[in-house]
């Protein structure tokens, strides 16, 4: 998601996240309630933002993900992994639950983000009753740039030196994101898998989303307003409009 133009100098510019696959309607149900709450966070605040410290910004919001799954579904043991980036003009924010991957293509080489602070993490709805220890990193970002963030499906596969190659070969996002997905299923890996692909600094990418059924659009809102929730409405919905509230109502 690119930001809209305006807002705070030091704001976000651009947000991405992807997770793994469902594989039943509960586990759907996991996964859209994680991404549609990401992404209408960022569509309602994006480069508005004021916030100290990103790093500490998407730790409260993984542990409000995994606080919410570990209550909800605690009787199926249902677990969620999850790779999410944000970008200031200077930065770029991640963290992750699980096995994703951020590649970071820089003067010519690729560099895994997260494996440089460990080879994996929790996944959100495991050690309930626990806060996570969510893996969040940083890295400076300079024009020319090329980020790549993956799911575990692709980063079973792909290192840092595929993704060298291939963006050594085709820097245009459509043009790698073509290749990426064909070495990574020559490699074994297995439909469905994904990874998004964009460059600094305009923020233009690609993705790659094979053997999945289209989601469903999160809903539009009006400025989730905190106003009465419809007794029909979903609980998924209800605590995701009321978490979003309570952070509108924080100061920051």
């Amino acid at each position: 998601m690119k930001m809209k133009e305006g807002g705070s100098p030091s704001g976000l510019v651009f947000a991405a996240g992807v997770c793994s696959e469902s594989v039943g309607l509960e586990e759907l149900e996991v996964r859209r309630y994680a991404i549609s709450l990401l992404y209408e966070f960022f569509k309602q605040r994006g480069r508005d933002l004021k916030v100290p410290d990103y790093r500490r910004m998407l730790t409260r919001i993984f542990n409000h993900i995994h606080n919410y799954i570990a209550e909800k579904w605690s009787e199926q043991g249902l677990e969620l992994d999850l790779a999410v980036a944000i970008a200031t003009t200077t930065t770029v924010y991640a963290a992750r639950s699980g096995r994703g991957e951020l590649f970071l293509f820089h003067e010519g080489e690729a560099r895994a983000v997260f494996r440089e602070g460990g080879d994996h993490a929790a996944l959100l709805g495991s050690d309930r009753g626990e806060e996570m220890e969510v893996v969040v990193e940083e890295a400076r970002l300079q024009s020319g740039d090329i980020a790549v963030l993956c799911d575990p499906v692709v980063t079973e596969v792909i290192g840092p030196r595929d993704v060298t190659l291939i963006l050594r070969r085709a820097s245009d996002p459509a043009k790698a994101s073509l290749f990426l997905s064909a070495i990574a299923e020559r490699k074994g890996a297995e439909a469905p898998l994904t990874a998004l692909i964009w460059a600094v600094p305009n923020y233009q990418g690609a993705a790659i989303l094979t053997g999945e059924t289209p989601p469903a659009k999160p809903p539009e809102t009006d400025e989730l307003k905190t106003a009465a929730i419809d007794e029909d409405e979903a609980p998924a919905d209800i605590a995701k409009k009321q978490w979003l509230s309570k952070w509108r109502r924080r100061k920051e």
